[in-house]
């Protein structure tokens, strides 16, 4: 992992963005960060977005893109995302009433659709996962069908490795069983006590070192800090950052 590497999924500072996105994103690029991975765009449009992020040198390492904006308008997805310079779409999740086998197939299909008409456009479409997905279900989980249903060339990945584990899993095996569909990975900490809370990286008990190394190895081409549940936004985000400015190779 390099420096230039390093994002922030903007889910973390929610709080922030929602009242003033911009000047968020002015205090992230003063603490480092080079790029953000957008979850909204905190109503603004993107033609008003980007002027920002180059005046501040950020780059868009990504984009979540909720289900619906997918099955609605996914012509008006990739337009956002050519205006801010994107090249990664992410689906951040499966709503409650679609993860059942039968569901996951069907929606197989259009992760194919529009990992195509992505592709097309110079975009690489990943699949965001959580905890859920790893729960076995009968002879299968919904991860195992995810993955073998869709098709790698067109339907990549953005592991987050805290969910793996949280979900039972290790998610340095997962990193490896998928590979180069990886084109993305969520970062945080896990607390080291029954909680297993997230955390800021470098506070808990992910194995760090062997994780990046097996990143770089696939060929992972961000690095996205986050958390659902940081104490102190703001400060967690840099904690963070320098944490894995220390664990870069340059």
């Amino acid at each position: 992992m390099r420096r230039d590497q390093i994002s922030l999924q903007l889910y973390t500072v929610r709080e922030h963005t929602a009242r003033d996105l911009p000047d968020t994103l002015r205090r992230l690029a003063g603490m480092g960060y080079a790029a953000v991975e957008f979850a909204g765009f905190g109503g603004l449009s993107t033609r008003d977005l980007r002027p920002v992020l180059d005046d501040l040198g950020l780059r868009a390492s990504g984009a979540h893109v909720p289900l619906e904006d997918w099955e609605t308008d996914p012509g008006g997805v990739i337009s956002d995302l050519h205006t801010l310079n994107c090249a990664h779409a992410v689906v951040p999740i499966l709503p409650p009433d679609r993860r059942d086998g039968a569901e996951v197939s069907r929606l197989a299909e259009s992760f194919n659709r529009w990992g195509g008409a992505c592709r097309a456009e110079g975009i690489t479409l990943s699949y965001h996962n959580h905890d859920f997905e790893f729960a076995r279900s009968g002879d299968a989980t919904l991860w195992e069908a995810l993955v073998s249903e869709t098709d790698p060339d067109l339907v990549h990945l953005e592991l987050d490795l805290y969910w793996i584990k949280y979900g039972g899993t290790d998610p340095e095996a997962v990193l490896r069983d998928v590979g180069h569909r990886v084109s993305l990975v969520h970062l945080k900490d896990m607390a080291p006590d029954a909680t297993r809370s997230d955390l800021p990286v470098g506070e808990g008990t992910m194995p760090w070192p062997e994780l990046l190394r097996t990143a770089d190895e696939l060929g992972v081409e961000w690095y996205v800090a986050e958390q659902d549940n940081p104490r102190d936004a703001m400060a967690d985000v840099e904690v963070s950052l320098r944490s894995l400015e220390g664990l870069a190779e340059g």
